[in-house]
């Protein structure tokens, strides 16, 4: 947006990883504390900076800042985008109607699905709502002809068949069922092995279950890394096994980019990036057998794995890039401002 002669400034917690990774490319930031639902003092932080850096419109992400940062751009006469990034279902309440329904001129999701659902089952206004999936830097995450030095420094052999994951370490992400499904496959003499890249709070969990099965190994746990790229080169399948609250992901549209071939569960709007049978495999979720199949059928048939990948980076690049996503959210604020003085 900046690049594009905009001014951009990042609202945010105190001390929060945004306000960092902000401050260290130069974007204008103004760190404030927001806290959950109506709050006052979170309302007046929002009214001064919306009036110090003489704001037009407003986007907020999540409850604490759609309530504090709407209520305030409204007090200020700015328009509200209000973005929805997971698929789980939105209470039916007096506040989700005010908070989508009056605050937000405009909803944002990621996702096809997430768009529908907020208009059948929480009836709201279709036109005020917008499917924009979150996009990603097809120049960064390009494919990579020889994988092979980023494999030997991750300790892989060229037999090693490595599934992996990149995802925020948390339950509902399906890192405990991919576990089981690789353990199985090892006890069958597959040369399996687990890459996990990314950090949460269900670490020192998932290292237990890891050392319970005595796959300490057969899996790495990489942490949270800036180099995902290499990561993800080093790769013979990625998989995302979420059991809920998935938008499109930016894990498997990245791994497709790269030509690497991807399981996923039909989650939210997973089934968008992963078309079964087409550009990779579709399983449902919570199922550890449905899992374990797939993997092992992917083991076996590199080659239509291959293919999958090819059809899954063509529909990455047509749907799913930055640039799309950030035309299309451009195109919505444009509409808006050029329409400021009519009602919603």
């Amino acid at each position: 947006m900046r690049a594009r002669g905009h001014k951009m400034v990042i609202a945010c917690q105190p001390g929060s990883r945004i306000l960092q990774e902000a401050e260290a490319v130069g974007l204008p930031t103004n760190p404030m504390r927001i806290r959950k639902g109506l709050d006052v003092a979170g309302v007046a932080h929002c009214l001064r900076a919306i009036r110090a850096h003489r704001i037009d419109l407003v986007h907020t992400h999540s409850s604490p800042d759609a309530w504090s940062c709407g209520v305030a751009a409204r007090l200020a006469g700015v328009r509200v985008v209000r973005s929805r990034h997971l698929s789980t279902p939105v209470k039916q309440t007096w506040s989700t109607r005010i908070v989508y329904g009056k605050l937000a001129d405009r909803v944002i999701t990621s996702g096809q699905a997430i768009r529908d659902h907020l208009i059948d089952i929480d009836a709201l206004q279709a036109e005020r709502i917008i499917s924009i999936p979150a996009g990603i830097d097809v120049q960064r995450f390009a494919p990579v002809v020889d994988a092979r030095a980023a494999r030997r420094e991750l300790g892989y052999t060229d037999i090693d068949y490595v599934v992996g994951i990149v995802a925020v370490l948390r339950s509902w992400k399906g890192h405990a069922h991919l576990i089981d499904a690789v353990h199985r496959l090892c006890t069958e003499g597959v040369p399996a092995r687990l890459l996990i890249v990314g950090a949460g709070p269900q670490e020192d969990t998932l290292k237990r279950h890891i050392k319970e099965l005595a796959m300490d190994n057969r899996v790495l746990m990489a942490g949270y890394r800036s180099d995902v790229p290499r990561l993800i080169s080093a790769m013979d399948l990625a998989v995302l096994p979420s059991t809920q609250n998935e938008a499109t992901s930016q894990a498997l549209p990245q791994a497709l980019a790269m030509k690497v071939p991807v399981i996923a569960t039909a989650v939210g709007g997973l089934p968008e990036v992963v078309i079964a049978q087409q550009t990779g495999l579709l399983i449902p979720p919570a199922d550890t057998e449905a899992l374990y199949q797939a993997i092992r059928w992917a083991h076996f048939h590199r080659a239509e794995m291959t293919e999958m990948a090819e059809h899954g980076h063509a529909h990455v690049h047509a749907n799913f890039t930055f640039e799309k996503m950030v035309d299309q959210t451009e195109a919505v604020y444009r509409d808006l401002l050029a329409n400021q003085h009519q009602s919603v």
